[in-house]
Formats: C-alpha cells, sequence, structure tokens
C-alpha cells in the first residue's frame, strides 16, 4: 500500500496519475503564516535528514552485478536484511518466496556474493532495514535506471504477440510496461489478458493496482470485485478497495472495506493501516494512531503505519513525536519521496527551513517531476527571504500543477 499524504495546503490543478492523494488535491487551506525567520543553524546536512539516495543506487547496482540465474524462469521474490555502517549486514532472510528453492536460494546467495556493501552515509544510523526485490529480467527500484534493457524486453514480447497472441505474453509485456512507468499501456495489456482467459488473482491484483495508480478507481473496484469472487478473504482486494472508496470520496464504504480486510487477516498490518488511512480522512486523529500502533505491534518494519501515524501526530500538534514517525518511516522507505515529502512539511510547519529544503532536494533527486517537492521548497525559500531561488520553484511546482493559496 502506497504512503502518500493527504495535504490540504495544496490545489491541485492537474490530474496527477498517484494514488490515494487525489482527493486532497480538491480540499485546499491557506498555508500556514510565515514564521519568523531563524538564523541558519550550523552544519546543516550533519544534523538533518541522511539522504540514501546515492546510496541505495550502488546497492542496487552492486547487487545486480551478482545476480546469479542465467535462465528466465518468470519468478520474483524479496528478502530483507539490516546493513551496519561498515557494508556488512546481519538478518538476511526470505520476505517473499519465488516460485521454487532454486530462486530462493539464488536471492540468498546473491546478497551474499555481493558483499560487503557500501558503508553506510555518514549520519546514517547505526542501522538500516531494507528489502530488496528481484526480478530475472529487472530489478523494481532499478527500473527506471534501464529503460533501454526493459525496451528490448517489450519489443521481444511484442514480436511474440504479432506471431502468436497469448494472454501469457500480455501479463509478461504489462509488467514490463510498468516497470518503465507506461501504465496505460500496461492496463491495455492486463485487459486483453484477462479477455483471453487469464482471470487469476495474479494478474487480477496487478490490473487493480494499475487502476488505482492511474486514478480508475470505479474500475478498480470492479477488479476487487473479481479478486473477491476468487478468494473472499483476499487481503490486498479489501485494502485496494478501501482505497478507492476514500479517493472516490465513501468514507462509509471504506471503513467497511479496511473493517473486512482485518477479520480476513487480523495478524497483518494492512488492513489496520488501511483503517488508520480512513480515520485520518475522517479527523478521527485518535483512533488512527491506535491502529497504526496495532499495525506496527505486529510489524515494526510497517512504514505505511509510520506515515500514517505522523500524519495524525502532525493534525494533533504533536510534532516531536510526528517528526520521529516521519524519520522512521524515511529509513524504513529511503526511495520513497512522498516520505520525505511527509517530513519536509512538518519542518516547514516547525519553522526548520533549511531541513525541510534538504528534505525536498532529496525528493526531486528521486523524482524530478514532483510539483509538492517544488512547492515546500519554494515554501521554504520564501522564508529564508531567498526570493530568486523561491520564485524558480514556485513557477516549477506551478508548472506541474501545485498552486499555492
Amino acid at each position: 500500500m502506497e504512503t502518500h499524504k493527504h495535504t490540504f495546503r495544496l490545489a491541485c490543478t492537474l490530474v496527477l496519475l498517484c494514488s490515494v492523494n487525489l482527493t486532497a488535491c480538491n480540499q485546499a487551506e491557506e498555508l500556514p503564516e510565515k514564521k519568523e525567520r531563524k538564523e541558519r543553524p550550523k552544519e546543516v546536512r550533519k544534523i538533518s535528514a541522511v539522504s540514501f539516495v546515492t546510496y541505495m543506487g550502488r546497492l542496487h547496482r552492486r547487487i545486480k552485478a551478482h545476480w546469479l540465474p542465467k535462465t528466465d524462469t518468470g519468478e520474483s521474490g524479496c528478502v530483507s536484511f539490516t546493513a551496519h555502517k561498515d557494508g556488512s549486514i546481519t538478518d538476511l532472510k526470505i520476505l517473499t518466496n519465488g516460485k521454487t528453492k532454486a530462486f530462493d536460494d539464488a536471492m540468498l546467495a546473491t546478497v551474499k556474493a555481493a558483499l560487503p556493501f557500501p558503508p553506510l552515509p555518514s549520519g546514517a544510523p547505526d542501522t538500516i532495514p531494507i528489502e530488496f526485490t528481484f526480478d530475472h529480467h529487472v530489478f523494481n527500484h532499478l527500473s527506471k535506471d534501464e529503460p533501454e534493457e526493459i525496451k528490448k524486453v517489450i519489443d521481444k514480447l511484442t514480436a511474440d504477440i504479432e506471431f502468436k497472441p497469448t494472454a501469457e505474453l500480455y501479463f509478461e509485456r504489462a509488467k514490463h510496461w510498468l516497470h518503465v512507468d507506461e501504465k496505460l499501456k500496461a492496463l491495455a495489456d492486463l485487459n486483453l489478458a484477462v479477455a483471453a482467459g487469464r482471470n487469476d488473482i495474479q494478474t487480477l491484483t496487478l490490473k487493480a493496482q494499475t487502476e488505482s495508480s492511474i486514478g480508475d478507481y470505479s474500475q478498480c473496484l470492479a477488479s476487487c470485485d473479481a479478486i473477491l469472487k476468487l478468494d473472499s478473504n483476499n487481503l490486498e482486494a479489501y485494502v485496494l478497495a478501501s482505497d478507492a472508496h476514500l479517493n472516490r470520496g465513501h468514507l462509509d464504504e471504506a471503513f467497511e472495506a479496511a473493517d473486512r480486510a482485518i477479520k480476513a487477516a487480523p495478524k497483518h498490518p494492512d488492513g489496520y493501516t488501511a483503517r488508520a488511512y480512513a480515520y485520518n480522512l475522517a479527523f478521527k486523529y485518535k483512533k488512527a494512531i491506535a491502529d497504526c500502533d496495532t499495525a506496527i505491534a505486529l510489524d515494526p518494519q510497517c512504514q505505511a503505519a509510520y506515515a500514517y501515524k505522523g500524519d495524525a501526530e502532525e493534525e494533533l500538534k504533536l510534532y516531536d513525536q510526528a517528526m520521529k514517525d516521519y524519520t522512521k518511516n524515511i529509513e524504513l522507505s529511503p526511495l520513497d519521496a512522498s516520505a520525505l515529502l511527509r517530513r519536509a512539511e512538518l519542518h516547514n510547519q516547525m519553522a526548520q527551513f533549511h531541513r525541510a529544503i534538504i528534505d525536498c532536494t532529496d525528493a526531486i533527486k528521486l523524482d524530478a517531476d514532483n510539483g509538492e517537492a517544488y512547492f515546500y521548497r519554494s515554501y521554504a525559500n520564501d522564508q529564508l527571504s531567498l526570493s530568486a531561488q523561491a520564485k524558480k520553484d514556485k513557477d516549477r511546482a506551478e508548472a506541474l500543477g501545485f498552486v499555492g493559496q
């Protein structure tokens, strides 16, 4: 489940291709009044957020270079481990199994072969938890760095489809379209795969996720219904349905879907984070925090729980606790621009404008077209009387659809 923050200080004039925070774009409040300018803190970078962007890129390239399987099995899986300052790791384990033991063994062997890893960035905690997803063709986190390689695979699949179209080929091409962020093309292929008879849970779930990501929540709900006809206790379908209902402004239906997710999997955190998200939108922040605490008790590395808990705490003006939870969210998902922007917005609230600029800049490194990042950075620059940079960022934000009130 993505953890985009609903921000009520933006007016969105552009339909954004992201899930969850489309609803919030239509509900704007004025930005907080300007606060007194503070002196620039000494050694800003040392005491502010550590950027993991460069580190994670190096880590991915190193692991990819040691990827062991030589033939395509169509499998994927995920491992987790704890990275230490000196480049060593502990607690290596499989989070999501592949289809075969051989693939699982290959994932573990690949990580071990890539050791030692780069040392953690200066100023980072002594250890950070990392999850790493393996796919035979590409790595999910590096897909945007290798578009040419992926396009070659797409071209081959296209040629195969022209020769003999099958549901399996459409499904495979859809996955690769998603790796290069071609969501509409991926959805077209997923529809063709379903039409050709691939009506399994895996295909329908990917279809629902893609429909959610492009804002087609009505069709996402239809896909969720199709999944639930196959598996009435499917957690992912209920979570996606809850999010879709929220984005359509149907709170009661969202709570019902979240409750069903919890009933289907009471020991899994996703149902609780789905309901916490709904509670935040219903302004029931204490209930949101309670659900997040339950999710964290079930999985201390549940990044969505820290994100939504921070959102609730910020609304309750528990700023120090919100900062702590936002920082934990970033440690768990250092390549998530929305995690950085949550904290950047809070830095602005707390008049920590230099720190807000650092978080926004790191978010822009991850997503150069993130209008929200330019918007928050513009605000911070304006508070520091950096007028030229503030105007440049403001213009960029407006070009990307974010307009101040």
